[in-house]
């Protein structure tokens, strides 16, 4: 299943705030993502499912509420596989989830008119 860059949804309800206030929230996320990234990488070198769970749980909350539709689904495939305990998929789809982001502050910069830094 292929699942859309952005969500719709979330992204009409973001437009309302505009502005320096919109960007900086966008900004804030992209930073925690990447720190939570960091984490999952750790994690997974350490072979640690309960921290590599958590820390994609994160990216998901995160990703959802900015409408970041494909970095959440990513975040939850990996979150599920760290649950189970089955760490097998998780380095690819790290790797999907960190490939997936600069597409995703793209189309968020060109969706909510904001300019992002890179």
């Amino acid at each position: 299943m292929i699942v859309e860059t952005l969500d719709r949804t979330v992204l009409d309800e973001l437009r309302g705030l505009g502005g320096e206030d919109l960007r900086d929230i966008v900004e804030l996320y992209f930073a925690d993502v990447e720190v939570q990234i960091e984490r999952l990488r750790s994690s997974l070198d350490d072979g640690d499912a309960q921290s590599v769970a958590a820390a994609a749980h994160r990216i998901k909350g995160a990703s959802l509420s900015i409408g970041a539709a494909r970095v959440a689904a990513l975040a939850s495939d990996t979150e599920v596989a760290g649950k189970e305990g089955d760490l097998t998929p998780c380095p690819e789809l790290v790797q999907t989830l960190e490939g997936a982001l600069a597409p995703t502050r793209q189309a968020l910069g060109v969706e909510l008119a904001v300019d992002l830094d890179d």
